[in-house]
Order: C-alpha cells, then structure tokens, then sequence
C-alpha cells in the first residue's frame, strides 16, 4: 500500500516540556465517568510488559509490576492488550488471556493491587484477527461480539471497575468501521453509516447486557492518517453515534494497516512530544457528551498543558509511568525537576512482541519489570563504597547505593559530572537523551551521601586511601580513531563534536559509520544544510540489526538528502577528500571539507583492571564491562552494583 504520512505534530505545543516550572491544577482535578468517580486527569495506559506466563496466567511479577504504577497515585491503572478469543491468545503470549474462563483467579489479586491505592482498575479487550471482515461469516461475527461479552464478564467478576474496548489501530474491531478494510455488502458492511456502526453497536450491547452499569472506555484512532483510512471527521461522526453507549472515548491514532502511521501510535524519540494532541482536540471540539482521553508522548508538564488548553478530559500515558512510576507524587510535591524522564527509545514495547516477547524493561528504570527481585532489599552490607567514573554506569551507581544508605565517593576524572551521556544529549534531533542527561546529573548532585570529587582521576592511592568495602568501576569507553594515510588531518574529528558544536563542520561532511550515532549526526547536518555522505564497511541489514531505531534515522537522512553508501571503508584522508574502497577494492575520493569518525568505542578494559583488587567487592558497570553498551545496559549494571552491595 502506497501510503502517505503528514509531519509529526505537536512542535508548537512541545515547546513547553523544557525544564519550566508549572502550577499542577487541572490534572489533580476529578472526573466523573459512568458514574465512576476518577480521582485525578491522569490514566496509566495500557500496554503489553509480558509477564504473564507464555499461556498468559497472571504472575507474581505481573502484579507487582502492575502495583507499581498504581501505587503512583493515577486516577485509572489499564491493564494492556487482553486477547478475547483463545486464537488470539495463541499468537499474543505472555499478556492477559480473557479466552480462559480460569482467569478470574488470578485478575482478582491484579484489580485489589490496583484498586489497593484508590484507582480505578480498568482493563482492555482486544482482538487482532488476521481475516478481514469480508472474510468472517455472520456466525463467525457473532462469535467475536460473544467473546467480547464473555471476557467482559470475567473482568467484572474479577472486581474491575471499568473496562477498555479497542477499536483503534486497525484491530479487528475497528475494521468494520473501516470502507479501506470492510468490503462487506451486507448488514455489516460500508454500504451505508449505519451498516458501518453495526458490529460496534451490537459487541457493546452484548457487553452491557454481561456487565451491567460498568464504564466502558473505547479506544480509538481519532485518525488512521493514510489515505483511504478513517479520517477525524469520519471518527468524530461514528463516536457521536456510539456515544450513548460508552463513558469515555481515548484518541489515539494510526493504524497498523499503513506501518508508516504507526509511528503516531508509538512515538518515537525523534517525534515531538504530545504528538496526537491536536487530533484529540478536535473530538474535545465537536461537544461530545463523554470525557476524551489525550495519548501520545505527553509527561506531566504537557499533561497539565493540554488540559488547561481544553485539548482533552483525561491524558493517559504509559511510558513516563514506566520510567517514573513516582511522577505524579513529585508534581504534587513542587518536584517535578526531579520526575525521571522517559527516553522514548520503545525498549518497553519489546523487540518481537508478537513472536517471541521478552519481559518488559525499561532504558533508565531498572527496576521496572524486576519488581519481584528487589521486594525485600535488606541494607547493603557495604557501608562505604567507591564509584570510578561519572558517567550514566557510574551516576546510577551512586545514586542507587547511597539511596540504600551507604556511603559514596565519586570520582570523575573531568570537570563536570555526565561523560558520554552528555555527549549522546548534544545532538539537537537527541532532546530526549539530554533531558534524561540533566536529570541524570542533577538528582547525582542532589542525593544525599554522595562525596562527587570531579576534576579528580582516580588512581590505586586515592581508592585505597578511602577504605572503601566495594568498588564500582564505571570507567566507560574511548572513541576508536582508525590509523589511515592523513589521519592527522586537521579537518578530521569525532561525530560527537559535531553534535557539541566543538567542532563546526564545513558544506560537505563524510561521516564514517552509519550506526545509530553517525546516522544522527547525518541527520543533524542534512537539517541545517550540509551535504552528508555517510559510509560504513558493513551491509545495510548488519547494521540494522544492531539497534532498531538505525532505518528509522537512515529513512529520515535519505529524506533530508544524505547519500548513504554501505559496504564503503574509509581508507585514507587526502587533500581532495576521503578516500573510501568498495567491497572489490575499487577506490573513489569523497570530497569533504570535514570527515566525522563514528566508528564505534573501544572497552578501557586494562584501566578498568587496576581496581579489580582494590577490595572484596569490585563490580564493573557500563562500557567498560559491554562488547556494544548503550545507556539502557549502564543503567542496568549501574544499578546491579548498587544493588549487590
């Protein structure tokens, strides 16, 4: 399908969510739905963690991990994508199956975590049929309306108070609405509108009449946003007809049909914040007689923002739960300075969800889908620890050992705490990474029981002279800079430098490596008007396979005009350019007035080595201890030493 997708949204609304101070208001405010009392505006979205079991069983780390978004103190907590129907279940593990009559045992104990802490436990039905409804018989229909009324019912005998219906992204629900996806010519088809709102009219009757005056909120794509796709006008129509029948309507938008769009479902980190806020404003316009629920990338500042603009009734937000499941408490608090920002980089939403998932995880939350593991952390039995090196591996370290009461010195050999996290922020089209950055710094500047000598290498005297009962060697990388003929050219540096503006780069920039980092760069330089050629020794695909975000950013370099050329080594600097070889040795010159190096990092393994015995307990973390570390694997190893003490 040929499809075509308008510019992300939302870049005039984003412009608040930098650091500014703001009155929280309007989201502490209540709401009424169905006859539901919701303590505040906010919503935790649903999502899928995968930590039910593979025949999708609740779990102990379901509920803990489902507890702790509660317990942040939410007016609604919407447990994700619940098969239906056991043939969905069969190709969806891991997450709530509805199809099995015996999940009631379990979704008790989920509604009371939940309920536990005063919101209101809701959950979302689904079903992602691969047929068409062209190609369901009418008894086949009648089947799926039937499955949805029986997992409704499951849910309110589990104590739920409300329900989730999805009828958005191009599931099976939404495309009977859908004249792209329903080639029907009967009662059921697009002959006319009323046809066309048939099958949701019918599936939330029979709901209703299985779960009585329970609040049903509907999922949906306010826009599909490709052509031929449900469009706001078309949706606000269907809602108006179906309004009776349902308490709240959540805009999202997108469809799966049209992969392009689904970047407005998930947002990723290159996409401006509150992205699908104007879609929903326009449903908030057309004096609907139910609540309208905003989603897409929003935190608490653009949350209180788009409320008080009367964009929305309700924002839901999942992933700004997950990286801080406290936000809500610290905004209360006159301390959202210190709300631990999400990145965006959708390592939560998994890497093969609907194949083989891996239980949820979050880049700069450690602990979220590890609950279980650190119910009872008792106190560490290091009174006094040493963290070398202050950057993500290290601040994390510190950070989580001084929570748990012990006692920490930091040396950072610069003069400013960061090190390559603050460079992966400088990159204008990275604001994501930089917030979590600064965040990342402040809060190690502001936790108490932190001694942060910067300006100070650590050697093996000043180590000992502390006495420490652990250490934590946090060391990180070094950029590679490969020996080529006029590698001392002064028009040569590291991608970073651009990024910092260390460096100004000429009109014509060779970057060397099309990873995720050269390719940013790329993309940085294009946006200003540069030409960028961008090489790597590599295949395409092999480099893909690294990070999933790399043909993203390659779509949005080529885009911009960047020439990339894989399969390419660089082989030497020259007065006419960069020289570069083919996979057959043939040699072209790539003029340049700049050649950027991003060609990965090297371990400072034998500086990591000299305080391997300083103690009993040393622990590496971050580059020094991964072959290809990012900032969820320093995360995660700063806060496993911490934890280990």
């Amino acid at each position: 399908m040929n499809v075509s997708v308008p510019p992300p949204r939302g870049e005039a609304f984003n412009t608040l969510s930098e650091g500014q101070d703001m009155e929280f208001e309007y989201v502490f405010r209540p709401i009424e739905a169905g006859g539901l009392r919701i303590k505040n505006r906010l919503e935790v979205s649903p999502a899928e963690p995968f930590l039910c079991t593979r025949e999708g069983a609740i779990t102990d780390e379901f509920i803990a991990f489902t507890s702790k978004l509660a317990a942040g103190g939410a007016g609604i907590v919407t447990v994700g994508d619940s098969p239906v129907t056991q043939a969905y279940a069969d190709s969806n593990h891991f997450v709530v199956n509805l199809a099995d009559e015996y999940i009631v045992h379990g979704l008790v104990k989920v509604s009371e975590a939940i309920r536990r802490y005063g919101a209101a436990a809701s959950i979302e039905l689904n079903l992602r049929d691969p047929r068409k409804p062209a190609e369901l018989s009418r008894e086949e229909i009648r089947g799926i309306i039937n499955s949805f009324a029986l997992a409704a019912e499951r849910c309110r005998k589990a104590g739920f108070d409300m329900l989730m219906l999805h009828f958005g992204h191009g599931h099976t629900a939404a495309s009977f609405f859908s004249p792209d996806m329903n080639k029907r010519t009967d009662e059921y088809g697009c002959g006319s509108f009323e046809d066309r709102c048939r099958f949701a009219n019918e599936l939330l009757d029979a709901v209703r009449e299985k779960t009585g005056g329970m609040p049903i909120e509907m999922r949906f794509s306010g826009d599909e946003l490709y052509p031929g796709g449900v469009h706001a006008d078309e949706g606000i129509e269907f809602v108006k007809a179906i309004q009776d029948k349902i308490d709240l309507i959540h805009i999202s938008a997108g469809s799966m049909h049209a992969v392009q769009t689904m970047e407005y479902t998930i947002q990723h980190t290159y996409m401006p914040r509150a992205t699908n806020a104007d879609i929903a404003a326009l449903y908030k316009a057309a004096g609907l007689k139910i609540p309208v629920v905003s989603v897409g990338s929003y935190d608490m500042e653009l949350a209180e923002k788009a409320l008080r603009e009367n964009k929305a009734d309700m924002i839901a937000m999942i992933r700004a739960f997950i990286a801080d499941p406290g936000q809500i408490k610290k905004a209360r608090a006159g301390k959202s300075d210190e709300i631990r920002p999400c990145i965006r980089c959708n390592v939560c939403t998994g890497d093969d969800p609907h194949g083989c998932p891996k239980p949820l995880r979050c880049t700069v939350n450690a602990e979220a889908g590890r609950e279980t593991m650190f119910l009872t952390q008792s106190a560490p039995e290091a009174k006094k620890a040493v963290v070398i090196g202050g950057g993500c591996a290290g601040m994390e370290a510190a950070r989580r050992a001084a929570e748990r009461g012990c006692s920490v010195v930091l040396f950072e050999k610069e003069s400013e705490l960061g090190g390559s996290l603050r460079l992966a922020g400088a990159n204008p089209i990275k604001s994501d990474v930089r917030r979590y950055a600064e965040w990342s710094v402040r809060m190690t500047e502001r936790t108490p029981g932190i001694d942060i000598r910067t300006g100070t290498e650590a050697t093996e005297e000043l180590v000992l002279a502390e006495k420490p009962d652990a250490v934590i060697v946090a060391v990180g990388s070094e950029q590679i800079r490969p020996r080529i003929p006029g590698g001392d050219d002064e028009r040569i540096c590291f991608a970073w430098q651009l990024d910092t503006g260390e460096v100004k780069a000429g009109e014509r920039v060779v970057i060397a490596g099309a990873g995720l980092t050269g390719s940013e760069t790329a993309v940085m330089l294009a946006r200003e008007g540069k030409q960028v050629v961008l090489i790597d020794r590599l295949p395409l695909e092999e480099i893909m396979l690294r990070d999933k975000n790399v043909a993203r950013v390659h779509r949005m370099a080529l885009s911009r005009g960047v020439r990339i050329m894989d399969r390419t080594s660089l082989a030497a600097m020259t007065a006419e350019g960069a020289v570069v070889t083919d996979a057959g040795g043939k040699e072209t010159v790539l003029p340049c007035d700049t050649l950027a190096l991003s060609l990965g990092v090297r371990r400072r393994t034998e500086l990591a080595e000299r305080f391997e015995k300083m103690c009993d307990r040393v622990y590496f973390a971050g580059d020094c201890a991964n072959r290809q570390g990012n900032i969820t694997t320093a995360v995660r190893d700063g806060f496993f030493a911490a934890m280990n003490l």
